[in-house]
């Protein structure tokens, strides 16, 4: 089953394959910076490592992302996009500290 290590907290949760990592971060009372939860606003980006498998960057998630500055290579992704496929993927929370959407 897929896992989702949240940092800094270091809590890890389980999921289901093809969950949302904004959602399972909700469902974890995870402190996650969230707006629109559809791809409107970017305030949910978060960075993205471990070796796990993430759901592929669709065109309206890398234009906003883009838009803001931000890496469109999937280190960085939209909470509200992105979903755990399988394996560990490391989500690290901090990383919303480093920017604000209303910037761009």
């Amino acid at each position: 089953m897929p896992q989702i290590l949240f940092t800094p907290s270091q809590q890890k949760v389980e999921v289901k394959e093809n969950t949302k990592i904004l959602a399972a971060a909700i469902r974890a009372k995870e402190p996650i910076r969230y707006g629109c939860s559809a791809c409107q606003c970017g305030t949910c980006a978060v960075q993205i490592t471990g070796t796990g498998q993430i759901s592929p960057m669709k065109d309206d998630e890398r234009a906003l992302l883009s838009k803001m500055n931000l890496s469109i290579t999937g280190d960085i992704r939209l909470s509200c996009q992105a979903r755990v496929m399988d394996g560990l993927v490391v989500v690290d929370l901090a990383f919303q500290d480093t920017y604000s959407p209303d910037d761009f």
